[in-house]
């Protein structure tokens, strides 16, 4: 009982001692500094975008300066001066800014790839909250070497997958440099209304300082940065354009997939021509259409793969451009995981189980074809935003045949299936939202159908101190028997899931009690992922934070937490787990932190033996890692950290580095090393498990010791803004060596083998376990929005029970095994309706 109350407890006590933090009223100097407001002006000349502006274009408009800074220093004035024009037609809006500098050759001008965000590299940016919700923006930067990066925001939510079509040019001179940027209003969306008052911020990068500021003043000790902007007023008399967009692309592949039993090199050998096209329709003035027909995801970026000998799925990270791009809607309440669209078909492990007599596997494919997706969203001038995804795969097949007659036949282990998601996502005032979204997975020939349904809410007070977040989703599978029990097979499986957050945000004194629940049918990952379900965890948290500087630091962070967690069903404890951070950044900018946590009880792990309700007693353990990040204006830097596990009733160790170094050789060639290592010494775990003579269930746990290596190698060559080449390069290694072997007792504890088991165990086998990939990537974005692509990649995957101890060996032994290659080029135009309409009409 007293663990149950502990997070109760403390929150009540931090309640107390510090309800008052940052409970002042802001000064009238300190509201002079947000609340800005700037005019526009519409012009009749179009600026030419060359980075020089013309007096008589520019002028038109009083410039917004008197910048504030946001790091370091929050809140004093910027050390360079700033002027920013803005102008609008009937076709776009340009934006102007003219950055002094008193040191013009510091400008610092480092080349990246597009939306590669702030490299060493000043930078100048513009966010425009169109429907002037203080939720939403679009935010469109330009660094002083003319690299773009553009960023949707969506309620705290900032999307760098989000590609919008627009100009920019800089240029430098002798009082700092210059930039203009041209935006037109398909790359936008705003409401219909006759006279428009837009949130608008601009943004100012110092890059030998590292000083950041804005113009509308952001207190970094205040949640938000699109509530913290000003607003521009002046703007009448536009309309949202006909929002028609075409992205056609042809690609062609060479790949080259040796197999050892190949009879012919030459089988390995396939190539494809592919075509398709992507599509943009402005719905109206708030919606837009996206659909991809036929699409081509050859060029995706590999997956770092790992040895998984845990009880739960490994969740990758989704690369996919259109799955990728402006989806912040769908993935709000964390019910859409992408990547289960098109992956591994639903019946693929059930194939053996459907063999006859003497059938074997000769074709089981790992992954279901996507036909097509599309996706619709947007929001209205009243802040709700609404969003329609559906894409659909096409059936997939296994292919088993007879070892002696040679026939073959076919089983089903995907059939057609549609996926939708669909979202309502009211703003409310105060940085607050309403949310519903629902998630469904129909599938055809008798297989099993999915639905999700969730809502979910946050609250904030008026002076943005306190937040109360809070939601909840009820899963449902029609047809699928989860309990294997047809006696209780009622056809629909229902879960649940609820959590509720209650938060002090800014200030700062800041702290939170969590509360989130799940049942033990609660199942969303059809189209979703969650790693296990029937979980119940309480937190409370407690931070404190410096934002100005003290000492010899620039800020200064530190925070508690306890969480407390028990299974749903039964209602049983599983682990109370305590830990502490300190995080700083000290005044030459080299960042340090150092994190502690202690397990002062067993922990009752339900799901390691794989036969719930047995349980593994896992004992109390401690762990503590410390880091540092260097300078990164210095031409080396280096990233590194180490940690250190302990558990003492199996004399379980575990301890990890990692070294990264980075390189900029010049403004156009940077390269990164990553390095980690990791040793679990007696890392205890499921192995294996078996029936014995008297049909008892048997569960063996294996004590070993796992060894982990990672490699990785991330460069680029960047010849200027438009086009570079960057490689991508990991070798991963990971050894599992058993050393001994128990049996699980139904108390959750070890005991030793019998000789019996030793029968079993003797067929376990170590692990020793490689994948290399890498991926070349030149590209050139020749005209805005289009882009010539041209890729290589290299895949090997080489797993054995033969533990390969020397570091060189095992790398020869890699490269000695079959491998995928693959070169493909991609050519990918975009036409514009009205661009298009104006060429045929002139």
């Amino acid at each position: 009982m007293l663990t149950r109350l502990l997070p109760f407890a403390l929150i009540l006590s931090l309640c107390a001692g510090g309800a008052q933090a940052n409970g002042n009223d802001d000064t009238e100097a300190e509201k002079n500094k947000r609340n800005k407001t700037t005019k526009v002006a519409r012009t009749r000349a179009v600026p030419k975008l060359d980075g020089h502006l013309e007096p008589e274009v520019w002028h038109q408009v009083q410039p917004a300066k008197n910048f504030y800074r946001y790091d370091p220093l929050n809140g004093k004035p910027s050390s360079q001066q700033t002027e920013v024009f803005m102008l609008y037609d009937n076709d776009a809006v340009y934006i102007g800014a003219v950055l002094h500098d008193t040191a013009p050759d510091s400008v610092l001008t480092q080349l990246g790839q597009r939306d590669s965000g702030e490299n060493n590299s000043d930078m100048f940016g513009v966010y425009l909250d169109t429907y002037n919700d203080k939720q939403n923006a679009f935010a469109f930067l330009v660094s002083a070497a003319g690299v773009q990066t553009d960023i949707k925001y969506s309620q705290g939510r900032e999307d760098w997958n989000w590609d919008a079509v627009w100009e920019s040019s800089v240029r430098k001179h002798d009082g700092g440099w210059t930039v203009e940027l041209r935006i037109p209003y398909g790359a936008i969306r705003f409401p219909k209304a006759e006279v428009q008052t837009w949130g608008v911020n601009y943004m100012r990068v110092i890059r030998r300082s590292r000083e950041k500021s804005f113009w509308s003043h952001v207190d970094n000790s205040v949640e938000g940065l699109i509530n913290q902007g000003g607003r521009v007023i002046g703007i009448d008399g536009i309309e949202s354009p006909v929002r028609l967009q075409f992205m056609p692309y042809v690609s062609g592949y060479v790949n080259h997939s040796p197999n050892q039993d190949s009879e012919s090199d030459r089988k390995a050998f396939s190539h494809s021509i592919n075509g398709g096209m992507d599509v943009k329709y402005g719905i109206n003035d708030a919606f837009t259409l996206d659909v991809t027909l036929i699409p081509d995801f050859g060029q995706t970026q590999s997956d770092n793969q790992v040895l998984n000998l845990g009880p739960f799925e490994v969740k990758y990270s989704e690369n996919r451009q259109f799955f990728t791009e402006g989806t912040e809607l769908f993935n709000k309440a964390g019910l859409f995981y992408s990547r289960r669209i098109g992956a591994s078909p639903v019946g693929y492990d059930a194939v053996e189980d459907q063999l006859q007599g003497r059938e074997g596997i000769s074709k089981n494919p790992v992954e279901t074809q996507l036909l097509n997706a599309a996706k619709v969203s947007g929001r209205t001038r009243r802040g709700l935003g609404v969003g329609l995804f559906n894409a659909f795969t096409g059936s997939t097949y296994a292919t088993v045949q007879d070892s002696t007659t040679g026939a073959t036949r076919e089983i089903l282990t995907d059939p057609f299936t549609n996926y939708s998601v669909f979202v309502l996502d009211q703003t409310l005032p105060r940085n607050s939202y309403l949310t519903f979204t629902n998630t469904n997975v129909t599938r055809a020939s008798g297989f099993y159908d999915a639905n999700v349904s969730g809502l979910r809410m946050r609250f904030a007070d008026k002076r943005n101190l306190f937040a109360l977040t809070a939601g909840g989703n009820l899963s449902q599978l029609y047809g699928k028997d989860v309990d294997d029990d047809p006696a209780t097979d009622d056809g629909v499986t229902l879960g649940h899931q609820y959590f509720i957050n209650l938060n002090k945000i800014s200030g700062n004194l800041q702290y939170g009690l969590n509360h989130s629940v799940e049942s033990d049918t609660y199942d969303i990952n059809d189209l979703g992922f969650i790693s296990n379900n029937n979980e119940m965890y309480t937190s409370a948290s407690v931070s404190y934070k410096f934002y100005q500087p003290i000492w010899k630091f620039l800020s200064w962070s530190n925070s508690l937490s306890v969480g407390h967690s028990m299974l749903y069903e039964p209602s049983e404890f599983v682990a109370l787990d305590l830990s502490a951070s300190t995080n700083v950044r000290f005044r030459n900018f080299l960042s340090a932190y150092l994190n502690l946590s202690v397990r002062p009880g067993d922990r009752y792990d339900y799901f390691e033996a794989r036969a719930f309700p047995q349980v593994f007693v896992r004992p109390p353990a401690h762990d503590a890692n410390v880091g540092i990040s260097t300078d990164y204006r210095k031409r080396l830097a280096l990233d590194a950290s180490t940690g250190f596990w302990r558990s003492r009733r199996y004399d379980q160790t575990s301890w990890w580095l990692n070294f990264s170094p980075r390189f900029r050789v010049n403004d156009k060639f940077s390269i990164v090393n990553g390095n980690s290592y990791e040793i679990e010494r007696h890392n205890i775990g499921y192995a294996d498990k078996y029936e014995d003579a008297a049909l008892n269930k048997r569960i063996l746990f294996g004590d070993r010791t796992l060894t982990t290596l990672s490699t990785t190698i991330s460069s680029a060559y960047i010849f200027n803004e438009r086009s570079g080449l960057t490689l991508n390069m990991r070798h991963y290694w990971s050894r599992a060596a058993y050393q001994k072997f128990y049996e699980l007792t139904k108390e959750g504890l070890l005991s030793a083998t019998t000789a019996e088991q030793n029968a079993y165990t003797s067929g376990i086998e170590d692990i020793n376990y490689n994948t290399f990939t890498m991926d070349l990537v030149y590209s050139w974005r020749f005209a805005p929005g289009s882009e010539l692509r041209v890729v290589w990649k290299n895949f090997i995957e080489d797993k054995s029970s033969e533990i390969e101890d020397r570091y060189f060996d095992n790398m020869s032994r890699t490269f000695a095994v079959p491998q995928n290659n693959n070169f493909s080029v991609k050519l990918l135009y975009f036409i514009d309706y009205i661009s298009l309409k104006n060429v045929f009409s002139a």
